[in-house]
């Protein structure tokens, strides 16, 4: 192999490491040790290799047959998964041969980077490394939906939240009581949630899970609607604790499949026909159901976004529609958090209004973030 043709392929490799789309991850991207281990585990299945002790030479060499074994996922969700899993490894294999490549030329081992970037790998690689979870849809067709947790909001009681806040007893009836009132994740009340009681109501403060660079809040708060549940909170406060004014309480759980488990016991004994689970996340769709209602008449845009936790305006449209909002309302105000949301719905939107040249929206008020 000449020398132009190894710094050709060098190249090509080297880019793929930096690719063009603004939000691809790239080698230096960190992910969270339970994402790491996650998306090892699903490589493991569709390489058929241990990426942690096995040999780099035994790397899958044909990529077109890995790229068929992400395509056979039924969902669009495993179908991101796996790419997100496949890319990932691809891209930190690539780039350790990248680097004993540079040691190698350094030291005038020319036979060694041959041998290196001649591996089937090093192309295989390249190849993965390349390709985004939207390369993979092309021509692809889901043949089973996802299922979507909003539907475990239908046909309940508009006052489902009050009869569970009612209902529950034991240790993890305050983590319930803040799950209905918050929308938090579960993990949110695994690490614990803040609660601080002011002169002008309860506010709680949340540390975010599903943090990353560009995606997530570090941390929020707001202060809670008022609602019965908030009084039910305000009131165990004031019998477990004997401060004035102000206080503040950290809601835990040991684990947080523990409360999501609790929630589901309940709403299973109170609506036994009912046949989607309700667990913490119904809490979520609610909660993001109430905040667009509130949006309708004149709220902040973005309020459903902030207030459950994300930083891209895209992903609270999968939570919630405002017709599923029903009974009194738990969209909390005085809404603050860490970053400024990303708008690429709105932008998206914006855009087909001066197409059609119909009024903006960008009158309405804007993130109020301060953190």
């Amino acid at each position: 192999m000449d020398r132009q043709a190894i710094y050709d392929l060098i190249k090509a490799a080297k880019t793929a490491l930096i690719p063009n789309h603004k939000d691809a991850a790239t080698v230096d991207t960190k992910v969270t040790v339970n994402t790491d281990k996650q998306y090892k585990k699903e490589a493991h299945r569709l390489f058929g290799i241990d990426t942690d002790t096995e040999e780099l030479n035994k790397f899958p060499i044909d990529a077109k047959l890995i790229i068929a074994n992400v395509r056979n996922a039924k969902t669009v969700s495993t179908l991101r998964k796996r790419a997100r899993a496949v890319r990932h490894i691809a891209l930190n294999m690539l780039n350790i041969m990248l680097i004993r490549t540079d040691e190698a030329q350094r030291k005038g081992h020319w036979d060694a980077v041959e041998k290196i970037v001649a591996l089937p790998m090093f192309k295989s690689c390249t190849e993965l490394a390349n390709m985004m979870p939207a390369d993979y849809k092309v021509s692809w067709k889901e043949t089973k939906k996802r299922h979507s947790k909003k539907s475990s909001l239908t046909k309940l009681p508009k006052d489902w939240r009050e009869k569970i806040a009612n209902t529950t007893t034991g240790q993890y009836k305050m983590a319930t009581l803040v799950s209905l009132a918050t929308g938090c994740r579960p993990a949110e009340l695994e690490k614990g949630v803040l609660l601080e009681r002011k002169a002008d109501g309860l506010y709680a403060t949340i540390n975010g899970a599903k943090v990353k660079e560009k995606a997530g809040q570090k941390e929020r708060s707001f202060r809670l609607a008022d609602h019965p549940i908030t009084t039910l909170i305000t009131d165990i406060m004031k019998q477990e604790q004997d401060l004035p004014d102000i206080i503040l309480v950290s809601v835990g759980v040991g684990k947080s499949n523990s409360i999501t488990t609790h929630i589901r016991s309940i709403a299973k004994k109170l609506w036994p026909l009912h046949k989607e689970a309700v667990t913490c996340y119904t809490s979520r769709h609610a909660m993001a159901s109430d905040c667009k209602k509130v949006v309708t008449e004149g709220a902040d845009p973005d309020l459903a976004s902030l207030v459950l936790g994300h930083a891209v305006d895209k992903t609270a449209s999968y939570y919630g529609n405002t017709f599923q909002s029903g009974g009194k309302s738990m969209a909390p105000s005085n809404v603050s958090a860490t970053k400024l949301i990303r708008h690429k719905v709105r932008d998206r939107n914006e855009a087909r209004r001066r197409d059609k040249k119909l009024p903006s929206s960008k009158n309405k008020p804007t993130n109020n973030v301060q953190f």
